[in-house]
């Protein structure tokens, strides 16, 4: 599950170094990439639900939900609301600490880690915000920031593996930290060489850690 602005094209190559470890299956959310919009704003826990209603027609059952950023708060939303759908979580990136839920803030901790992203990464990034469009993305940012992933994930009985990028400037280790700990299984991973966009710079190594993630 991708983040906010974005879509599954930022998982370019997390995917191909998933695939020898089992199916794979990429969405993008409602308005966003080739997805259509819909006509009024969607909540995080209204995505998870098209995440079960896509998972359902495909017949997926106790699969490894990988979120990434805003993604991390649907694929939480999605273990409580479905558990048969989920195994494990894999949490890359998670979004947002309670000290940055402002748009100011969260705006100031995106810009910082555009900085030091890859050519590419920024690449798949910005074209797909534009394709987004700042209507929708900041119809849907005051969901992503009033959603307290921290309330939800101690009643998720499942594995739950925390990831970040050790220059993350948006998961930082406190934050990441504090949400493995509130999870009944839970641990922290942080990734070398990588910042926010963890499974674009490291994608085998972020895969490994997915795989490893399943009972």
């Amino acid at each position: 599950m991708h983040g906010i602005g974005v879509s599954s094209r930022y998982f370019e190559r997390l995917v191909p170094a998933l695939a020898p470890h089992g199916r794979v299956v990429s969405v993008d959310l409602p308005g966003f990439g080739v997805a259509p919009r819909p006509a009024h704003p969607l909540t995080v826990r209204d995505f998870a639900l098209v995440l079960a209603a896509a998972l359902d027609r495909l017949g997926v059952r106790d699969c490894v939900i990988v979120g990434h950023s805003m993604g991390t708060q649907v694929a939480t939303r999605l273990a409580l609301d479905r558990p048969d759908l989920v195994s494990a979580l894999a949490l890359l990136g998670p979004v947002m600490d309670p000290a940055d839920r402002s748009v100011l803030k969260a705006a100031l901790r995106l810009g910082r880690d555009v900085l030091g992203e890859s050519v590419r990464g920024n690449w798949v990034v910005l074209s797909d915000y534009l394709r987004c469009g700042m209507r929708w993305y900041l119809a849907i940012l005051p969901t992503m920031l009033g959603y307290r992933m921290e309330d939800d994930l101690p009643r998720i009985s499942v594995p739950v593996i925390v990831v970040r990028g050790v220059r993350d400037p948006i998961a930082r280790p406190p934050w990441v930290a504090a949400l493995a700990s509130r999870a009944r299984c839970g641990r922290a991973v942080s990734v070398e060489g990588a910042r926010h966009l963890v499974m674009h710079a490291q994608p085998h190594e972020t895969a490994d850690l997915i795989a490893g993630a399943a009972p």
